[in-house]
């Protein structure tokens, strides 16, 4: 793991613990085991710290969700298969999950930042919009239905890392389907 690897290391597990507002930069300095000097030459400030590591789990999620996913599916189908593979990679990788969320929800950040990031899902956007011109989903503004969809899958993933429930499959199966049931026509 070469310095700026170790960076984001380090400010993902603080971030995590503390939070983006209560992470300083020495913090992360310490727990990368590196100085401040070699932090400023990778990140002028923590701002470009905190969306550079965004951007890169950005770019991880959609990579795992995009692995094996056929545009040529039925709309359901690709319904499926994208939230499945969202609820397991936020399963497999908490502090992933657990920085996403922070990030997204924190007033401090860029709201730019967090609309680039939404881009990374095209496939998700499109299956929405497919379903809508197939009226087979409702009619609205797509990020709004992701957005209704993603909270209730979402929240199960919170409920599951905060050991309030376990996940299993068949139970991601069944809320994936009341999703699918919530927004189709």
């Amino acid at each position: 793991m070469n310095k700026k690897e170790q960076i984001l290391n380090a400010t993902l597990k603080l971030i995590v613990q503390k939070g983006i507002e209560s992470t300083p930069m020495s913090e992360i300095a310490k727990a990368a085991d590196t100085g401040m000097g070699a932090i400023y030459n990778y990140f002028p400030n923590k701002e470009s710290l905190v969306s550079e590591l965004y951007f890169h789990l950005k770019t991880k999620e959609s990579a795992i969700i995009a692995y094996g996913y056929d545009s040529s599916l039925s709309v359901k189908q690709r319904f499926i298969y994208l939230w499945k593979k969202m609820i397991s990679y936020f399963l497999a990788e908490p502090l992933d999950f657990m920085f996403l969320e922070q990030f997204y929800y924190s007033p401090s950040i860029d709201p730019v930042a967090k609309h680039n990031g939404s881009l990374y899902l095209k496939d998700l956007d499109q299956v929405y919009l497919d379903g809508q011109a197939q009226q087979i989903m409702k009619e609205g503004d797509i990020k709004e239905w992701i957005g209704f969809t993603s909270g209730s899958l979402v929240s199960l993933v919170k409920l599951h890392h905060s050991n309030y429930i376990r996940l299993k499959e068949e139970t991601i199966n069944n809320y994936i389907q009341a999703a699918w049931d919530a927004i189709k026509s």
